[in-house]
């Protein structure tokens, strides 16, 4: 049997929230026309019309059918803590991803030029990749990672994609603010306690990130 590589990534949330995606095992899938960047799959110029409409078109007919998962590359940021962590109120889950599900993406200072609507077999991945992964270069502290999925599993609205055998749970970070007790994630984690790690977070003393704090006795 083929051994599937892996990539350990992150993603921040608010405490409420992340207990419930450990509870039921699961990760909230975000829509593309649901994210907080406008610029999201329009990093092409699209001053011109017929590629403007093109693209708008493409944008909608994703949006029916697949979704992002976002993970950040590393845990260390206080600006990912701030921003998505609930302002280090919340908790960072670490997953261990099927590396080939993954794409890094690509932050540029200006909108690509490149875009095309003749058809060229050879050209396709590559405007394909920058279509689906730039983003504009003041969005890089989030050092993203991403993965595209089909929108599957729906609850109230909201679409999930299960923990499996692709994408597990390794790590429960929890901020230096958050009120979230050690039992309350133990009960959260259940059988998954014994093959998850879980730890709290502190500012480093030399450097400007958050780390584990290797003190245990400071969080009851």
């Amino acid at each position: 049997m083929d051994v599937v590589a892996k990539r350990r990534v992150y993603h921040f949330l608010k405490a409420d929230h992340g207990i419930q995606n450990i509870e039921k095992r699961r990760i909230k899938i975000s829509t593309l026309l649901g994210v907080n960047d406008p610029f999201e799959l329009l990093a092409h110029n699209v001053s011109n019309r017929s590629i403007r409409d093109a693209l708008m078109l493409t944008r909608k007919t994703f949006d029916k059918e697949f979704g992002l998962l976002c993970f950040s590359k590393s845990s260390y940021s206080p600006v990912q803590w701030a921003h998505y962590g609930d302002r280090h109120a919340g908790v960072c889950l670490g997953f261990d991803v099927d590396a080939n599900l993954l794409e890094d993406v690509c932050y540029e200072d200006k909108r690509t030029d490149d875009f095309t609507l003749s058809a060229d077999s050879e050209s396709e991945p590559e405007w394909m990749r920058k279509f689906l992964y730039t983003k504009y270069s003041h969005w890089s502290y989030e050092d993203e990672v991403r993965a595209f999925v089909a929108l599957d599993t729906e609850d109230c609205g909201l679409y999930f994609k299960n923990f499996d055998s692709s994408i597990s749970l390794v790590e429960v970070q929890v901020g230096f603010n958050c009120e979230l007790s050690r039992s309350r994630v133990s009960e959260a984690l259940g059988d998954l306690s014994s093959h998850v790690e879980v730890f709290k977070v502190r500012p480093a003393f030399n450097s400007f990130k958050m780390v584990r704090n290797l003190d245990g006795s400071l969080w009851e």
